[in-house]
């Protein structure tokens, strides 16, 4: 009978137990070493993740009441959406206005030569997680350096040393790798999203995908199989706002990410995030971000 009972679970084929896995799509935007003199930045708020790690000391970022100093033996993860400071300690005290000095490394021994100077290097890496992870609760995480993180970020600052605009598909997976390591370290709550309707989430996701297409209420219902209205009250129940705001509010992000790590003009990036023309897309840009795109796209800053 026992002999009946283990022939019997043998058969079961694992592959009929359902699995479900989150979709985690680590999207690179930038990966810059640069050497700072002047980092006095009031509002760094963005549609992206960012990572630094500093070698040299003197950076330090403000946040809700709170000084994180950039250290050697710490690396930062700042969440997108985020609203923080910035501030070199030796430079002159903050004025209230934004001043950026600072330039690309040469080689390693450009590091070497400025330890003894008031000026620090800096590391940042600018990345996506795709939405809902890139809207998660706002704040700023430091994780102490082992050894394997040291070793990943000297091979990362060495590559970004080569002076090529292409990483190669190690040192990419050298960053991803990183990248996962910190983020497997953030509190697991903040991973946690009120409860979204599939339909909607299915919806949001085709949004991300066809921003520069023409989307419509009557096109999104009819793939959540609902009446159009109805669709739309379950929307702005889930989501805070209108279909058509979600979507203007996820095209100027879009168009915040291309003007950071493009070099297209105002009208390609309008055209790219689905706009009409431009005038539309400085009418809607200026609405959401309270300046124009022409403005946001000239005071750029490092990091």
């Amino acid at each position: 009978m026992a002999l009946e009972r283990i022939s019997e679970k043998r058969k079961i084929d694992p592959s009929e137990t359902k699995q479900l896995f989150n979709d985690v799509n680590i999207k690179l935007f930038c990966c810059r070493y640069w050497m700072l003199e002047e980092w006095d930045c009031i509002d760094l708020s963005v549609p992206f993740w960012r990572l630094y790690h500093n070698t040299l000391p003197g950076a330090e970022i403000m946040f809700q009441g709170r000084t994180i100093q950039l250290r050697h033996d710490q690396v930062v993860l700042i969440p997108p959406h985020t609203s923080f400071s910035t501030h070199l300690r030796f430079a002159h005290a903050p004025t209230g206005s934004e001043r950026i000095t600072g330039r690309q490394i040469n080689d390693i021994n450009d590091l070497k030569n400025h330890r003894s100077q008031e000026i620090t290097d800096h590391l940042f890496i600018h990345f996506n997680l795709g939405f809902p992870l890139d809207f998660v609760k706002a704040d700023i995480y430091t994780f102490a350096c082992d050894y394997n993180a040291f070793q990943l970020l000297d091979r990362i600052k060495e590559a970004c040393l080569e002076k090529t605009s292409i990483f190669s598909f190690n040192d990419c997976l050298k960053i991803k790798q990183l990248i996962s390591q910190l983020l497997s370290k953030l509190p697991e709550d903040i991973w946690t999203y009120g409860i979204i309707d599939r339909r909607i989430f299915d919806s949001m996701q085709h949004i991300e995908k066809h921003l520069s297409e023409r989307i419509s209420n009557e096109t999104l219902s009819e793939q959540a199989n609902m009446a159009v209205n109805s669709f739309a009250r379950l929307f702005k129940v889930n989501a805070g706002v209108s279909v058509q705001q979600y979507i203007l509010k996820a095209r100027v992000e879009k168009a915040c990410n291309l003007m950071h790590h493009t070099n297209k003009t105002i009208d390609e990036i309008a055209y790219d995030c689905g706009f009409s023309d431009r005038h539309h897309f400085s009418k809607v840009f200026k609405q959401i971000m309270m300046i124009t795109p022409a403005y946001y796209k000239k005071h750029l800053i490092i990091g």
